[in-house]
């Protein structure tokens, strides 16, 4: 892919500058499969979404609250992601600091969610336990904020239909290296997310 092309490159480019387990750390990450094993304990703006089907779910206090945030973009998720990630040689063990990380939601590959997770994490090869604090916008489209994308996607919601083969998850991390943050300059999409997170 494009991204891992240019990302090797700059791997070439760190080598001189840094340790060669240090690049190899970060080539590895930028190669590595992603995949959202579950999402635990959502909430927006303190509402407990997890169990969430449609609008009659809400109080009106909630709902009233959850749109003027949403129409505002001052909306704020919070949530335990459960994040698996596949090195190319998983027999070495392998770590990573992210200092950023920006995210999209797609439905029927068009942008419809947005966020920045701003506190760092830490990644390692294996099963990665994340608590997350993340603004959420909605997708712009010309300059203007993507309703129709967001009626999609609670439609689905609301369906109470397993669709996850609708939904597309991206994310673009900015990793602490020795030589200063570099941000991966095109996004990676993590495989679909299964039905529960793991206990």
């Amino acid at each position: 892919m494009k991204y891992k092309t240019i990302v090797f490159g700059i791997m070439v480019w760190l080598a001189g500058l840094t340790s060669c387990k240090q690049a190899a750390d970060l080539k590895a990450f930028t190669e590595a499969n992603y995949k959202l094993q579950g999402i635990e304990d959502l909430r927006l703006n303190g509402v407990d979404v997890t169990d969430k089907r449609s609008p009659f779910d809400f109080s009106s206090a909630e709902g009233d609250s959850l749109l003027n945030a949403f129409t505002t973009n001052k909306l704020q998720a919070t949530t335990t992601l459960y994040l698996d990630v596949q090195m190319p040689d998983p027999e070495v063990a392998r770590s990573m600091q992210v200092t950023n990380l920006t995210w999209q939601l797609l439905v029927d590959g068009r942008e419809t969610l947005t966020g920045t997770i701003a506190e760092p994490l830490h990644l390692q090869n294996g099963l990665n336990k994340l608590p997350v604090n993340s603004t959420v916008t909605l997708a712009e489209v010309g300059g203007l904020q993507n309703y129709e994308g967001f009626s999609l996607l609670t439609t689905l919601i609301s369906s109470g239909k397993d669709a996850r083969d609708r939904l597309e998850f991206r994310i673009k991390p900015t990793i602490d290296t020795p030589v200063g943050n570099i941000t991966l300059p095109d996004y990676i999409t993590v495989a679909k997310p299964s039905a529960r997170a793991p206990q």
